[in-house]
């Protein structure tokens, strides 16, 4: 199979688009500072 047909089978098969959500997710969490722990005892934060 060339290049091209390769291209097509990954287009068909919806890859790209479960790659992108991927991308998009790892980039959101790298931008979310770590938390060291969670509890059931989160305070409120309110938003203005």
């Amino acid at each position: 199979m060339d290049e091209r047909g390769l291209w097509e089978l990954f287009c068909r098969t919806g890859l790209p688009e479960a790659w992108l959500a991927l991308a998009g997710r790892r980039e959101e969490a790298a931008a979310q500072p770590e938390e060291l722990a969670r509890t059931a005892f989160q305070p409120r934060v309110e938003k203005a």
